[in-house]
């Protein structure tokens, strides 16, 4: 072979290997930029499951049950974390003046009696009816929106309040407030009595809640005690008489029904005026 052959030859083969480097380099290049099936697979994999995570959190049913279940945490709490309503056991002033209640749950026959000897000395009253005997007994109940009396909350069904759930005492007082509307009284609120007398701390944040304040008595007079008699109705009155005071009377005591135009002339008598709630708790009760 010539020299130019020789020469020809090696610049050939230099060419060879150069093009297969360039190429390999490629090659390589090309393989390890571009992922692989299961990269791939398993990127699109992630992909997928934070898009359904996305969308399960944002669906209507999730929010929903998420929305009922941040209510019912701040609802559950709301009781252990309100103040406690007012609970007033006379009224705050010193002026001459008492209140008359009278609780009503049962028997409404001693009303009439009552209604007139209140109304033979024009004394003002409050009356705290549960929502059964309003539902028992709705011609009763309109004597004493007909008269003007205020009438407040006494429960639905005279249960013990310190031994119901909060919801449970929620519905007794709503459905007392709606027969009492039904019947074209006016709100019961602010003024509500326990059952029994029944209050402890979660009552009375349930009572705030409500928008209610807790009245409870100065005097009472048991007049409920089939036993008790007028005279002893009227002493329990007149030996705790002051300024303020609460007296607790029951709408079915045939007693107080016997001994009350009595007793209203021996209060006026002492110098003593009468109040009723709605307006005498008026500017404290909120």
């Amino acid at each position: 072979m010539n020299h130019r052959l020789r020469v020809a030859v090696l610049l050939l083969s230099t060419c060879f290997v150069l093009i297969g480097t360039v190429g390999l380099a490629s090659c390589t290049l090309q393989t390890s930029t571009t992922p692989s099936s299961s990269s791939v697979a398993s990127s699109s994999s992630s992909v997928t499951s934070s898009s359904s995570s996305t969308t399960t959190t944002s669906s209507p049913e999730s929010s929903s049950t998420t929305a009922e279940a941040s209510t019912t945490t701040v609802r559950s709490t709301s009781s252990t974390t309100l103040s406690p309503a007012k609970d007033y056991t006379r009224i705050p002033t010193k002026k001459k003046v008492v209140a008359l209640t009278f609780d009503a749950a049962y028997d409404p026959t001693p009303l009439q009696d009552i209604l007139l000897a209140l109304e033979g000395v024009k004394a003002d009253a409050t009356f705290f009816l549960t929502g059964q005997f309003v539902r028992d007994f709705p011609d009763w109940t309109k004597k004493i929106i007909r008269a003007g009396y205020p009438i407040g909350n006494h429960s639905y069904s005279h249960p013990d309040f310190t031994k119901l759930s909060d919801n449970a005492m929620r519905r007794e007082i709503d459905k007392t407030a709606a027969a009492l509307i039904k019947l074209e009284a006016s709100d019961p609120k602010p003024l509500f009595r326990a059952p029994y007398g029944a209050l402890n701390k979660r009552v009375l944040s349930v009572l705030r809640a409500e928008g209610y304040v807790s009245v409870f008595w100065s005097i009472d007079t048991l007049d409920w005690k089939p036993e008790r008699t007028p005279a002893q109705i009227k002493a329990a009155v007149l030996d705790k008489l002051q300024p303020g005071a609460i007296i607790l009377m029951h709408v079915g005591s045939k007693q107080t029904a016997q001994v009350l135009p009595e007793l209203l002339k021996e209060i006026e008598a002492r110098g003593y005026g009468f109040v009723n709630l709605r307006e005498a708790l008026l500017g404290v009760a909120r």
